[in-house]
């Protein structure tokens, strides 16, 4: 309802199966741009109410507190580089998270848990830290950046292969490749060192290139501009 274009067929949305899940109930936009196709519903939908603003590539260095509480935010304004304040009854932190701190991530440069070290400066207390959800599946080649090969390519079924060309999940999980996602990286990471090798691979060979670039046109798209066709070579992911 408020204009998120999801995926359908015959004009029924159509679902699909992602890790951890019995059944298919996922719904995609785009093929493989769903988080895009729900931002952009998001802030049409946002910038049509009066109640809201945005204050576009701002960067916000601190809380402003009083009392013990937050009542607003010191930021550097975009346009002129300087320093202004914004003062709120109440103070929500959504800064996208800290993948930006580690060596190998797919997260935006901007995600540097600046929120997080903003509350902790505040007062505010940070509790289970080390709880980090890291996600199995990467595109890791030389010259391209970091990718995120989606969950939903296992979810149609793709299947992982250690050096030797060996499907492993099996071993490691009754739910193989669509156990949860940290049961798959430790998994990857097991049989890593299992092996004395620092490659697996994600296959999709057992679909055609058509369906492919129909399913997952991003995915497919980014993986042949650096020569990788996912319906004949499997991705390589190295830790």
């Amino acid at each position: 309802e408020w204009g998120a274009e999801f995926d359908r067929e015959g004009g029924r949305l159509v679902f699909t199966r992602e890790a951890a899940h019995s059944r298919p109930r996922i719904l995609h936009a785009h093929g493989d741009a769903t988080g895009r196709e729900i931002v952009r519903a998001l802030l049409a939908r946002a910038g049509a109410e009066r109640k809201i603003s945005f204050l576009a590539h701002a960067e916000t260095e601190s809380l402003i507190v009083q009392d013990g509480r937050a009542v607003g935010v010191r930021y550097l304004d975009p346009l002129v580089r300087a320093p202004r304040t914004l003062l709120a009854r109440g103070v929500v932190l959504a800064s996208g998270g800290a993948g930006a701190l580690y060596l190998h991530t797919t997260n935006p440069a901007v995600a540097t848990g600046d929120g997080m070290a903003m509350a902790f400066d505040a007062g505010a207390e940070l509790a289970d830290m080390e709880f980090v959800q890291f996600h199995p599946t990467a595109l890791n080649l030389e010259g391209a950046p970091r990718f995120l090969l989606s969950e939903a390519l296992r979810g149609e079924g793709g299947v992982l292969r250690n050096a030797a060309g060996k499907r492993f999940m099996p071993r490691y999980d009754d739910a193989a490749e669509l156990a949860p996602r940290d049961v798959v990286t430790r998994s990857i990471v097991a049989e890593m060192e299992r092996t004395a090798t620092r490659t697996v691979f994600l296959d999709m060979t057992a679909f055609d290139a058509a369906y492919l670039r129909r399913r997952f046109p991003k995915i497919y798209s980014t993986c042949m501009r650096y020569g990788l066709d996912l319906a004949h070579a499997a991705r390589r992911r190295t830790t």
